[in-house]
């Protein structure tokens, strides 16, 4: 299992309320008054924002994801490999011996091993968020340009989320009622380097809508 259910319902009811809220504080892009009106038969949501909601971001995270699980694994020498279809017979209190490159792992070891893993996961979508809201906090204009710490809010809500996030992962106590262990902090490195891939390329694509705003290329790039 990726995750337990307490731990999505923390990140839903906890970690990603505040800088939801937030970005109703946000002030608005420096360009918006030089821009011409919506045309009135063009949709809020474009069908672009939803390639890039689904096919980027999302898919990305999810890699961040899927790696700082893998990680957990990796750190006590558990070959990814050796894992498919284990949780047949393994991975359960009822379970057996786990083997893997010549070691072997209790049914505690792998209950706690397991624990730490679902903590990874809940880290990787909550600190992936982390990065990804600075890319959402306009369409256009560059984040720098827009002010670091133009919305007080936000960063007062990121903070929070990240404080949330560390004790859910390392509170004792805390974490095993939601159903996870602490983690490396290995981790942690692994998903903000996805998550500054996601920053990086919004950069990036704004820069392009502002330096070619009539490239067909570009168009596809705008939501």
């Amino acid at each position: 299992m990726g995750i337990t259910a307490l731990q999505i319902l923390s990140i839903d009811l906890g970690t990603e309320i505040l800088p939801g809220i937030s970005m109703a504080k946000e002030p608005i892009e420096g360009d918006v008054m030089s821009r011409p009106p919506r045309r009135m038969d063009k949709v809020l949501v474009s069908n672009t924002l939803l390639g890039y909601a689904y096919l980027f971001p999302g898919q990305v995270q999810a890699l961040g994801c899927v790696l700082s699980y893998c990680y957990v694994f990796w750190s006590h020498g558990i070959s990814i490999r050796d894992l498919w279809m284990s949780a047949l017979v393994s991975w359960k209190r009822d379970g057996e011996v786990f083997y893997s490159n010549g070691l072997s792992f209790s049914v505690e070891e792998q209950m706690y091993i397991g624990r730490q893993a679902t903590s990874a996961w809940q880290m990787g979508i909550v600190f992936g968020q982390f990065f990804n809201i600075w890319s959402a906090r306009t369409r256009r204009t560059s984040v720098y340009r827009q002010g670091v710490c133009s919305n007080r809010f936000l960063i007062l809500a990121l903070a929070v989320e990240v404080i949330l996030i560390a004790c859910f992962v390392y509170v004792p106590g805390l974490n095993e009622l939601l159903g996870g262990a602490p983690i490396p902090w290995q981790c942690w490195t692994v998903v903000a380097a996805v998550g500054v891939s996601i920053f990086a390329y919004n950069e990036g694509r704004k820069y392009c809508i502002r330096a070619y705003p009539e490239s067909r290329v570009v168009h596809y790039l705008k939501w």
